[in-house]
């Protein structure tokens, strides 16, 4: 199956190696494979809900909420991005401090896998972009 490979060093640092990138088939995943040869992380791209970055750090949150931290090379992120972008259903990450609403209510619901299912109207949390789906 085709795919792209990226360098990357995965936290904790003894599992450095390469990223790649979904393959063209009925099922793409992603998936990080270690050096010598193995496969260190792979889920579904359906399943990835997101990334961030912070000094040359990409985290990868999939799943029910779980994540992986990999380092990049100086440069790398802006290709690994579009890759994601293009495979996935998954955003960029932003934390957001949200207050709580009359009532002591944050406003947005989520479900057990932690995705949003309902926000609140003109609340904090739709006024900071939070949408269900997210």
């Amino acid at each position: 199956h085709p795919g792209t490979v990226a360098p990357q060093q995965a936290d904790p640092p003894h599992n450095a190696g390469m990223a790649a990138s979904p393959s063209g088939d009925a099922a793409p995943h992603l998936g990080t494979v270690t050096l010598p040869p193995g496969v260190l992380f792979s889920c579904a791209c359906r399943d990835v809900l997101g990334w961030g970055f912070a000094e040359g750090r990409l985290e990868i949150f999939y799943g029910a909420g779980d994540w992986l931290g990999l380092r990049l090379p100086h440069g790398a992120a802006p290709q690994v991005v579009a890759r994601l972008q293009a495979v996935t259903r998954g955003c960029e990450a932003r934390e957001l401090a949200l207050p709580r609403g009359a009532g002591g209510r944050r406003g947005f619901r989520v479900d057990p896998s932690g995705i949003v299912t309902a926000v609140t109207r003109f609340s904090f949390a739709e006024t900071a972009g939070l949408r269900p789906g997210t």
